[in-house]
């Protein structure tokens, strides 16, 4: 199967930004790594995102060494956010509303796959289109619950299997997770407008970016490896702590909280990932 023409991968900027804390809401402190550089030198980067490039970031393996930690990262990102979308448009279906649904569902020849099959290339992963395709036909054609679960089962199957092939180290696994909840923060704040979710599909968006995250917090608490162990699982204990935020895929009725408590989680979950290699 083929899923476009191969061209010059076009190379996204790198979402991870100097890491923001929420203040009174979050109450730690951070110094070192993550502190400013210098006069005239710009920003550091975070230690983060210094653990990915060159020293024990080569141990990602040939593709992750070849393409560089940034695009390692962006990689991983662009997964995790499609990932969510397509929880998002599930949960919904499953919760009887299918209109709702259909914005989250993604089809090959949409932007964000299109822009994604260039890095399934230049990671030797393969395109998934047609799994897609059908996630999204069960979607629209209204097939039984168990039918559109189990597609979307082999979609998370092939996202998983795509995220293989980048051999990412554990801080790069880190670095996408507090990228994806920064991008779930942005859009709980784009939903809330005085108390209210003014914008029910940014607020189901947000709800589906953190449930990505936390099916790969679970996944790291799951391994062998007792500091990824670990981290996965203060990372699923901050994600807890955020539920409140985003209780359940429908926010009528809910009294929002603030975009600051999943700012919070993701300046958790940076923290945690300090030992991480």
């Amino acid at each position: 199967m083929t899923d476009s023409p191969r061209m010059p991968r076009r190379v996204a900027p790198n979402g991870w930004t100097a890491l923001t804390l929420a203040g009174a809401a979050v109450g730690l402190a951070i110094s070192g790594p993550v502190a400013a550089a210098g006069p005239g030198n710009g920003p550091e980067k975070p230690w983060l995102a210094q653990a990915t490039e060159g020293g024990e970031g080569g141990e990602a393996g040939e593709a992750g060494a070849a393409a560089g930690g940034d695009e390692v990262v962006d990689f991983l990102t662009d997964l995790g956010l499609l990932e969510g979308h397509l929880r998002a448009g599930v949960a919904l279906y499953l919760d009887g509303r299918a209109d709702q649904a259909a914005p989250h569902m993604t089809r090959p020849q949409d932007d964000s796959y299109d822009e994604l099959s260039y890095h399934l290339a230049d990671f030797g992963a393969e395109g998934f289109a047609e799994d897609l395709t059908a996630l999204a036909n069960a979607v629209a054609g209204g097939e039984p619950a168990d039918a559109v679960e189990a597609t979307l089962a082999k979609v998370l199957k092939d996202i998983d299997e795509a995220r293989e092939h980048a051999r990412a180290p554990q801080a790069a696994e880190a670095q996408a997770m507090v990228a994806i909840l920064r991008r779930a923060a942005d859009a709980y704040g784009d939903a809330v407008t005085d108390g209210k979710v003014a914008e029910p599909e940014d607020y189901q968006e947000a709800w589906g970016f953190v449930e990505a995250a936390r099916a790969q917090a679970a996944q790291m608490a799951g391994e062998d490896d007792a500091a990824e162990k670990t981290f996965g699982e203060t990372a699923l204990a901050a994600l807890d702590e955020a539920r409140e935020a985003l209780p359940d895929i429908a926010p009528e009725g809910l009294t929002p909280g603030d975009a600051s408590i999943l700012h919070a989680a993701a300046a958790k979950i940076e923290l945690a990932a300090y030992k991480l290699k």
